[in-house]
């Protein structure tokens, strides 16, 4: 068989254009509209704003795109009964020789009842928050996300009532409590609506057990473990199940990775992410040629017609599956940001497309943060004020990582895909009753950032299967994974091995539960 050249896999733009499921328009995805993204909103700090503007916007207290929106929303819910609008119409009926005049009125008082409260929040005159706002929207354009307020030239030729409804603001879940029986219906039918499989498989039975049917959508989950234990193997299994057609019990759509250390884009990744999808393959045939005969005997059995039905899409190749995934390589924190932010809108393109992005893997989130705090932490102990300024990057990192735990749940919830973070292990010193120093293994970028994930799952290094085991050589060393936080599942232990085909489940008896076991394992907290 042919091997694909890697740009299918390493670049994103090229990806997909020739692919057979592009004119298909069952993949169950809603309208790429503005009005779909509203909830989403980033720090100011990452858009291409004017330093003016920035500094402006920060100290008046406005972090997030989402602030400025509730200021404008705030003056224009309390300018909606139209008091001073009317008041500007009827002077304009009343003096029909001045109607230009009349005309500039009514935009002054538009611009009012749109920018008052955002201007005095800034403490500059309506006009000057009106260009600031503006230049924020070309911002959020530039990124594919909504405006704060109506464009420039809807002021220009909408009536006043007309601007009042133009404008996207924030969902009313964030002014209005929700009961728990709505949220509810609202799951059920947006699951109805979309798709019936809500989860992505892993190929590992006993995982997929633990998590209820394999990694969840519209999720933020976590992967921590230590170098080597299978975190990025696992993520790569990942992205090749999530192209995984829905007869066959998969999502069918594609996956985006932002590859911080390079195991993705590497000559390696690409072998490995071919061979684990043409093992996918060859396993849907295989079992669906499995079906078609035992079918195709009952109809024999019972005297009825020819079985003919297509089990397995004809688009669904390794090829389609490494076309299905684009990496996008950083090489620094801010360029990690930067790409993670702008991801709104390669995601609508993606759906205008008819390839809606299921899966969204960060590998590794704490590779750059980490390297950073290092660099950082060096070249202050070379000079005095060290121990505050490493204070100052603790405190900006933790509400750097805050934003964007944020960003990417909105982000997993607003595209209904699954978001996959991997996250490394780090040495926390303690002490004991007494004081003795004491160590334990950790998971990186603090506590703030665990509260932020929906599910966390630690991968621990192998256990020895029991030399009496019947399974395969490959399966012989065993990773356990744990689910250690869930609101919706109970923890538990899941074991995987890496084979050359992929991620496989095994047998939690094909290990030995009494004493002699041989394992590469530390306690990990």
């Amino acid at each position: 068989m042919p091997h694909p050249t890697e740009q299918a896999a390493h670049h994103p733009t090229n990806a997909q254009q020739h692919h057979p499921i592009a004119t298909s328009t069952s993949i169950g995805q809603r309208q790429a509209t503005p009005h779909h993204r509203k909830q989403i909103s980033i720090p100011l700090l990452s858009l291409p704003l004017r330093p003016s503007t920035l500094s402006a916007l920060l100290r008046s207290g406005f972090a997030t795109s989402g602030d400025v929106m509730h200021s404008c929303r705030a003056m224009m819910m309390s300018g909606d009964n139209g008091e001073n609008v009317a008041v500007s119409a009827g002077a304009d009926d009343a003096n029909n020789s001045n109607q230009s005049n009349g005309q500039n009125e009514r935009h002054d008082d538009n611009a009012t009842s749109q920018f008052g409260d955002f201007a005095t929040e800034l403490g500059c005159s309506v006009s000057q928050a009106a260009d600031y706002a503006h230049e924020l929207n070309d911002a959020l354009h530039s990124v594919g996300l909504p405006s704060v307020s109506s464009d420039r030239s809807e002021h220009n030729n909408h009536s006043a009532t007309t601007v009042n409804e133009t404008p996207i603001t924030p969902s009313s879940s964030s002014h209005h409590a929700q009961t728990a029986a709505s949220i509810l219906r609202s799951t059920h039918s947006s699951s109805s609506s979309t798709q019936q499989h809500r989860n992505i498989v892993s190929f590992s039975h006993p995982l997929d057990s633990l998590l209820g049917g394999g990694i969840p959508l519209s999720e933020l989950t976590e992967l921590v473990g230590l170098p080597g234990c299978g975190k990025t193997q696992l993520a790569m299994q990942l992205c090749v199940d999530a192209r995984l057609p829905r007869k066959n019990g998969g999502v069918e759509g594609c996956s985006v990775v932002v590859d911080s250390e390079g195991s993705w884009t590497g000559v390696h990744g690409g072998e490995r992410l071919w061979t684990m999808a043409k093992s996918l393959v060859e396993h849907v045939r295989n079992s669906a040629g499995r079906r078609m005969e035992a079918r195709r005997a009952r109809a024999a059995d019972f005297g009825g017609g020819a079985v003919d039905e297509e089990l397995v899409p004809a688009w669904f190749t390794p090829e389609s599956i490494l076309e299905g995934i684009h990496i996008f390589r950083v090489h620094d924190e801010p360029s990690q940001t930067c790409t993670l932010y702008s991801l709104p809108q390669f995601l609508m393109e993606q759906e205008e497309k008819g390839h809606p992005v299921k899966l969204l893997v960060i590998d590794s989130l704490a590779f750059h943060y980490r390297v950073a705090n290092t660099s950082t932490s060096s070249n202050n102990n070379g000079g005095g004020g060290g121990s505050n300024n490493n204070r100052n990057n603790s405190l900006s990192n933790t509400h750097n990582l805050t934003r964007m735990s944020t960003f990417l749940t909105e982000l997993a919830s607003e595209f209904d895909m699954a978001v996959v973070a991997l996250n490394h292990l780090t040495t926390k010193i303690e002490k004991d009753e007494n004081g003795n120093s004491t160590t334990k293994l950790v998971p990186a970028l603090g506590e703030s950032w665990a509260h932020s994930v929906t599910s966390r799952l630690m991968i621990d290094h192998y256990h020895r299967v029991n030399n009496g085991s019947t399974l395969p050589i490959e399966m012989e060393e065993a990773r356990v994974c744990t689910l250690v936080k869930s609101p919706h599942k109970p923890p538990g232990t899941a074991l995987f091995a890496i084979t050359n085909k992929g991620i496989r489940g095994v047998p939690s008896q094909a290990l030995r539960q009494n004493q002699g076991i041989e394992a590469k394992r530390q306690k990990i907290i």
